[in-house]
């Protein structure tokens, strides 16, 4: 992807949620999942992995500055959400048998 190099090339990661892949094509239009759910059984993948990309690499991303306005939406967040964010993209790693970005083993 285009953060594979931990942002010495791509200082801003190319990762997107529904929303914006919604704006920007006709997929959303007959998909079975929720643009709008970040977790749950109707929740779209894009918005529950974007999410916990950001929340894994919160810390770099901060570093460099260009993520800052959508950390502060990370931030906002209540805690209960952002676990549940976290426990269903773990849930979908398991069983479609992916890792998550910086997971080496």
């Amino acid at each position: 992807g285009q953060f594979a190099d931990g942002g010495i090339l791509a200082t801003k990661p190319y990762a997107a949620s529904a929303n914006y892949i919604n704006k920007m094509s006709n997929y959303c239009a007959s998909c079975r999942y929720n643009k709008g759910d970040r977790h749950g059984e109707s929740a779209c993948p894009f918005n529950t992995f974007y999410w916990d990309f950001l929340d894994r690499h919160q810390e770099k991303l901060r570093a460099q500055g260009r993520m800052n306005l959508i950390l502060k939406s990370l931030e906002r967040m209540d805690a209960a959400e952002l676990n549940a964010i976290r426990q269903q993209a773990q849930h979908w790693q398991r069983q479609w048998s992916v890792k998550a970005a910086g997971d080496v083993n």
